[in-house]
């Protein structure tokens, strides 16, 4: 209880915020007042939040992982009831801190050292808690981050809310969701965002695992703004701990968006990693390409598809080897201005081995609620 405590003080003394995820589908993104009954105020801090309960049926038994986060077979499942904590201490200088209060995402999302004495369905995460200041004068503007924060990568968000689809990719599953240390983001112009950082591990709080990892990526936007292009690298010791049990990837992601239309974007995802010393692999390899096609159907009404090919080779990954193949397709409804609803059908298939229950095909059907408050 005492190490909780002393985490709990930990993490409140940086509540704070910067890593842009977690905003509403797109008709949350402007955030009301306060007034309005979207975000509470508190000693200068705006407090607002949700909560997402799903039921997802398959063809595995009670489980369905490695697929994750809706994992559960016929089971409700709390998933998130999230409370983020934002305020603005003086101009460029913000706070912001999510938290996971309870839910059962926990399970993936949390760090190493961090809440780690927990082991029932559903339980806590301060996913984000950081610092951000803005430095005019430099580039056209240089943002620094410090604390923990979402892993500056891919396309898909740990925030329900974020997301179209209600299931995630192995792609993201199974890479970093957080970093702890510091990240610096610098606008050379109007196209081109460079952004670096040190950090101490991936999915590591502070811990005797702890072992500096560099990220380096870049931001393009082309000069319609219906093009762009994003890179991040991943780099450290790339060894498996394997006293602690803590992996330690290096890897690359890059990812291209093209709006075809006022209602249709295209994106497109390539990813890979590897990672020493795991156990009867040596060196394990991933592989991946992720392809995501979205609609907007109505001003309330939006449709996605998502194929993806992911080869865990050794297992490093999921604890399976072999190449998956994943194809979902979803809507989310949003009813008025704090209820969205997504109904998802998802198919998995290993090549290799048999993940799912004993089986190499699993078909799942969702229906996932969240409602803002």
């Amino acid at each position: 209880m005492r190490g909780w405590l002393l985490q709990g003080l930990a993490v409140l003394m940086l509540a704070c915020g910067g890593a842009r995820a977690g905003e509403w589908l797109p008709e949350f993104d402007e955030q009301p007042a306060p007034d309005a009954g979207r975000k509470f105020s508190l000693l200068g801090l705006e407090l607002s939040g949700w909560t997402e309960v799903s039921m997802t049926a398959g063809t595995a038994g009670g489980d369905h992982r490695p697929m994750g986060f809706n994992f559960l077979s016929n089971e409700f499942l709390l998933q998130q009831n999230w409370l983020r904590v934002q305020g603005e201490f003086d101009e460029g200088t913000r706070l912001h801190s999510d938290w996971i209060l309870p839910g059962a995402d926990y399970q993936f999302t949390r760090a190493v050292g961090l809440f780690e004495d927990q082991d029932s369905r559903h339980g806590i995460d301060p996913v984000q808690f950081f610092v951000s200041r803005e430095i005019d004068g430099v580039g056209e503007g240089l943002e620094l981050t410090f604390g923990r924060f979402f892993a500056p990568f891919g396309v898909e968000s740990i925030a329900g809310p974020d997301n179209t689809l209600v299931s995630h990719s192995y792609s993201f599953i199974y890479n970093p969701f957080t970093q702890t240390g510091g990240l610096a983001k610098l606008a050379v112009n109007d196209s081109l965002t460079l952004r670096g950082g040190l950090v101490i591990g991936s999915d590591l709080f502070i811990h005797d695992a702890n072992t500096p990892t560099f990220l380096a990526g870049f931001h393009w936007t082309g000069d319609d703004g219906s093009t762009t292009i994003d890179f991040l690298a991943i780099t450290g010791n790339g060894r498996y701990d394997v006293e602690h049990g803590v992996h330690n990837p290096c890897m690359f992601d890059l990812v291209a968006t093209r709006q075809l239309s006022e209602t249709v974007t295209v994106t497109l995802e390539g990813l890979g990693g590897y990672e020493r010393g795991f156990p009867g692999a040596g060196t394990s390899h991933w592989f991946a390409g992720v392809g995501y096609v979205d609609w907007d159907l109505r001003e309330d009404l939006d449709a996605a598809i998502r194929l993806e090919l992911f080869n865990d080779e050794h297992g490093n990954r999921t604890g399976s080897p072999g190449l998956y193949s994943s194809v979902a397709g979803g809507l989310a409804w949003r009813w008025g201005e704090r209820l969205v609803v997504r109904p998802e059908l998802r198919l998995d298939h290993n090549t290799e081995s048999q993940p799912f229950d004993g089986d190499r095909m699993l078909f799942t059907a969702t229906l996932d609620v969240i409602v803002g408050w």
